[in-house]
């Protein structure tokens, strides 16, 4: 627990600048077991204006031989009035990569920049579903570049003129258990676009 705790003071410091009036937002439907934190836009690097939720498994997140090794999820609720595409969620989680390792947007030759790819799988009404991979530089634990894949839902809520998007990591191949059973279970509250 200690590590988690200190995960989130570093997720803090490296990223994120924060209102204690957002401790109530409940974008995620998961565990209560489950570490949690919460930010707000405009964060580095990105000009959104809006809140996000950071949730992290009770175990394992930080060691390496665990089956939950970086695998969590976070959701954003931001000022989004057009469909995503591919390449600005490609983007985006590079900068919020970069930015976790303060590596500056610049720095494309620092051996440590991370690289995204996503495609979208399917639109059913107004929600759009993209899968990608990553490569990240872990700096909590390995201290080298590791391999992360993501699911990402991209919902957008008419009434408020916002998207909320829910991302869902792990370094572990797609048809392994973690995304089966752990990350599967995992959805934005069924009222989201009511917040």
């Amino acid at each position: 627990m200690k590590k988690i705790s200190l995960f989130f003071t570093l997720l803090c410091c490296a990223f994120f600048s924060f209102g204690q009036n957002y401790k109530d937002i409940h974008l995620i439907d998961i565990d209560s077991l489950w570490g949690k934190e919460i930010f707000r836009f405009p964060a580095r690097n990105m000009d959104y204006k809006g809140v996000g939720e950071v949730r992290f498994p009770p175990k394992g997140w930080r060691t390496q031989e665990h089956i939950n090794f970086w695998t969590y999820t976070f959701a954003w609720d931001i000022n989004l009035n057009t469909k995503i595409t591919e390449k600005e969620l490609e983007i985006n989680l590079v900068k919020y990569f970069n930015s976790l390792n303060t590596i500056e947007m610049k720095a494309t030759t620092d051996n440590r920049f991370s690289s995204a790819k996503v495609i979208q799988t399917k639109q059913e009404k107004v929600t759009a579903f993209f899968k990608g991979s990553l490569r990240i530089f872990d700096r909590f634990t390995t201290k080298k570049m590791i391999p992360l894949n993501v699911l990402i839902e991209s919902h957008y809520c008419k009434k408020k003129k916002r998207t909320i998007l829910l991302f869902k990591f792990s370094p572990k191949e797609f048809g392994h258990e973690v995304w089966t059973t752990t990350l599967k279970k995992i959805k934005l509250h069924t009222l989201i676009c009511d917040y």
